[in-house]
């Protein structure tokens, strides 16, 4: 569990759930807290200094989001990444934002343009071969969670941050990116600047969507089309072929 319970003992008591929960989340998403690893309620019990009744609430709510596994009487562990499910959430992700920059970038105060010119520094800035780390998964939330706050429909963010946020920003063991995929990424952020400035909503839409497939969602597909070959001995399961 590492010392992520540097931030406890956690008061006040009625947000303990919550914070046990905060807790618990940051060790599955940020990898730190392995998939298939056991939880104890005793072992978290002593750890966070609280009664068992927070600690199981908070794994129930874990277990509703998917990101932990329960059998009665048997288990409570951390749930592997399932990369189908991951590559669908990611589809589900650039619809909102396609949507959102359609509907609010042709409005763009200068402010949100500045707001936004910030964050593709950040991530220009940062090293982009490391964009499935937990840092830099932050960094590309934080992006294009600000298109969909920008676009102010309550219903889309309630999805993203209550359904989506911790699963597209957890740590998904992958290859090293290619050279040639960062240089894309690069160029694709320096355009989405140049976008932002004209209030170029449809061009924003039709950057992201391929930037996501190439980027995000292909490899997703294939990593897990990989495993399901793997895991069958070799053969391709026919109801899964694979993708061109």
């Amino acid at each position: 569990m590492g010392d992520s319970s540097a931030s406890l003992p956690i008061r006040p008591r009625q947000l303990i759930r919550d914070q046990v929960f905060a807790t618990l989340a940051e060790e599955i998403i940020s990898g730190r807290m392995q998939p298939l690893e056991e939880i104890r309620d005793q072992d978290l019990q002593a750890e966070y200094g609280v009664s068992r009744t927070p600690i199981r609430e908070a794994l129930n709510r874990l277990a509703d989001l998917g990101l932990i596994e329960v059998s009665t009487n048997r288990f409570t562990r951390v749930a592997p990444v399932d990369l189908e499910a991951q590559a669908d959430r990611v589809e589900t992700a650039v619809a909102m934002i396609g949507y959102s920059a359609i509907k609010a970038v042709p409005t763009y105060t200068d402010e949100q343009v500045a707001s936004l010119h910030a964050r593709i520094d950040g991530l220009l800035a940062a090293d982009l071969a490391g964009t499935s780390s937990r840092e830099g998964l932050s960094l590309w939330y934080a992006l294009w969670g600000e298109f969909v706050l920008n676009a102010h429909n309550q219903t889309m963010i309630d999805i993203l941050d209550g359904q989506l946020v911790l699963h597209l920003t957890r740590t998904v063991p992958a290859q090293p990116v290619a050279d040639e995929l960062i240089d894309y990424m690069r160029t694709a952020l320096k355009t989405l600047r140049t976008l932002l400035d004209r209030r170029n909503g449809m061009g924003v839409r039709d950057l992201i969507e391929p930037l996501f497939l190439r980027s995000t969602i292909e490899p997703l597909r294939a990593a897990a089309l990989a495993a399901s070959v793997s895991d069958s001995g070799g053969s391709t399961p026919a109801s899964r072929p694979p993708e061109d």
